[in-house]
């Protein structure tokens, strides 16, 4: 298993053993624990991130999109259980206004 250092501030220190005490955790446990929740967090925020770029780059492809309450719509209809069809994509330009 790899070592690693971390310098911390007295009161970050402080703040780490209070928190690790009161979770019945040491000091360490806590640390790796949180390093773990944090690259978590930002890989899955890098993955979002890379969704919502090839989303954006679909639209720009295609220049199909669907209506948002349309699509809620639909949602809420297949949540309560109704038979109903997904809104289809269309031309971004029926959404923005005088064609600018």
């Amino acid at each position: 298993m790899a070592t690693f250092s971390v310098k911390l501030s007295d009161d970050t220190r402080d703040r780490v053993q209070s928190a690790a005490l009161n979770l019945g955790l040491s000091p360490h446990a806590l640390m790796v624990q949180a390093i773990e929740e944090a690259v978590t967090q930002a890989e899955t925020r890098q993955t979002l991130i890379e969704q919502a770029l090839a989303s954006r780059q679909r639209v720009i492809t295609t220049g199909l999109v669907v209506d948002g309450a349309a699509f809620g719509d639909y949602l809420k209809a297949k949540v309560r259980g109704k038979s109903t069809t997904r809104p289809q994509a269309i031309g971004i330009e029926n959404f923005i206004p005088n064609g600018k």
